[in-house]
């Protein structure tokens, strides 16, 4: 008796026309001689100094927003622990190349040129201290709410915020919209198009109050206004862990898996002594609690999906960036051209030099199926086949190869699209069709229950779309 195939009794996963890049294990049934792995960033030389006299050392909780063919850029700008906090603005039209437009809004002692969109009213609410914006892709949305924000803290809760142009900006009510957290450091939300609602991801402790470690819950609400009781947030089964921030928003090109790149926070932690640090510039003994970022992700509801446990962008050479609070990620992935994504952290926190620091990865690129000269293989686990073309985001070596055989869900191959009707594919791309030998095409397989075996050789696999 031949014993079951990997799989075969799995419900079958109807993903339709979505990219499935291989951020988790959701397609994958079974891996052999193949490794899944996080794929470091490439550190670029494009950086983003806060040196105006009313940024500096403690510029943080940054925003980066596509907005047609514009970036923006929204940040606290804060010169000293004790000086006062302000929302900033920047713009760029690559990503890459960033101007602080002179606004002539609001005063710097008495200058009015400057970037500075929100002043601190009431030192109490701190809405300069974590205002944190996002564009509203709802269907529905209020031209004149086109961009939304929230800010606050615990005392006073969380405020909204909205505006038609992304720089002036009102109150959403006078009142606090939420208030069921603590706040104390970047909140965000967004539209999510698959959950058709409002989603907040916030600051809570583990214990209540300020008792316990820091971490994440999470709210829902369709109108802005009205929020659902908060969740915290589950971590499939990871030891808890101290996160600083969440950083979670929906991928770019697959809206359905939300990206969070966390800071995470170890206390009490100090890679220095306090004289080297001095010597260094940081301000106010901010040498301790050391920080690095996880990669996660999630479908909706109250999960992160933590299928790489280990950090994602760690501190690196520059003593600088082991200083406390540290190489926390700005909100936004930017696709800044069609094969490259691009994110900014931020570096020298505490520090006259406090940066941000541009860094890129291929499209798909946080994580790869890879396999070296010896030949390895991909099962996925059951899908509906759909559309007219399958798409692969790829790359292999000179002599490597990349073979997919289509098979039913016994495991058994599919005639013409398996066996010496496999295609094989060499090169690079972050969306290549998938062609089949013998003219077979692959609308002939739409509505049957699959699954895709690949061979690999001295190759890397990312992600994977039918059209």
């Amino acid at each position: 008796m031949s014993s079951p195939t990997p799989g075969s009794d799995l419900a079958p996963l109807n993903i339709g026309t979505r990219r499935e890049p291989f951020f988790d294990g959701y397609l994958i049934d079974k891996l052999t001689r193949v490794s899944h792995e996080l794929v470091d960033p490439t550190p670029t030389t494009v950086t983003f100094p806060f040196d105006e006299q009313w940024e500096g050392a403690y510029s943080l909780y940054v925003v980066v927003i596509k907005d047609g063919d514009l970036f923006r850029m929204y940040y606290r700008g804060q010169s000293a622990i004790k000086a006062p906090s302000f929302t900033c603005y920047a713009e760029s039209r690559d990503g890459r190349n960033w101007v602080k437009p002179k606004l002539g809004l609001l005063p710097f002692e008495n200058r009015y040129d400057n970037n500075i969109i929100l002043v601190e009213d009431d030192p109490e609410v701190k809405i300069t201290h974590n205002f944190t914006p996002f564009l509203d892709t709802n269907p529905h949305v209020d031209p004149s709410q086109k961009f939304k924000a929230i800010a606050g803290n615990d005392k006073h809760g969380l405020f909204g915020f909205a505006s038609a142009d992304g720089i002036h900006w009102s109150k959403f009510q006078d009142e606090a919209i939420f208030t069921a957290g603590i706040f104390d450091s970047q909140n965000v939300s967004f539209w999510s198009a698959t959950e058709s609602c409002y989603v907040l991801y916030f600051r809570v402790w583990t214990e209540g109050g300020y008792s316990g470690l820091r971490t994440i819950a999470r709210t829902t609400s369709t109108d802005f206004k009205n929020w659902t009781k908060p969740e915290t947030m589950s971590f499939a089964g990871v030891p808890q862990e101290e996160y600083y921030t969440n950083v979670t928003e929906p991928y770019p090109l697959a809206p359905h898996i939300y990206i969070s790149l966390p800071s995470r926070f170890v206390q009490k932690r100090q890679w220095m002594s306090s004289p080297q640090a001095k010597q260094l510039g940081v301000q106010e003994g901010r040498e301790a609690d050391v920080s690095d970022v996880l990669f996660m992700t999630s479908r909706g509801g109250n999960a992160y999906n933590r299928h790489f446990s280990q950090a994602y962008l760690k501190p690196g050479l520059d003593p600088q960036d082991w200083v406390g609070r540290n190489n926390m990620i700005a909100q936004g992935l930017l696709q800044l051209d069609s094969t490259t994504l691009g994110f900014y952290v931020c570096r020298h926190y505490a520090s006259d030099s406090c940066h941000l620091a541009l860094q890129t990865l291929r499209t798909d690129g946080f994580a790869r199926l890879r396999a070296g000269r010896q030949k390895g293989k991909v099962l996925t686990k059951p899908i509906v086949a759909h559309g007219q073309q399958l798409y692969l985001n790829f790359a292999t070596s000179a002599a490597g190869t990349v073979r997919i055989d289509v098979l039913n869900t016994e495991g058994k191959a599919i005639e013409g699209f398996s066996g010496r009707a496999a295609a094989k594919l060499f090169g690079d791309s972050v969306h290549h069709p998938v062609k089949w030998s013998k003219k077979r095409n692959w609308s002939e397989l739409a509505g049957r229950t699959i699954r895709l075996r690949f061979s690999l050789t001295e190759a890397d696999l990312y992600a994977l779309q039918q059209i």
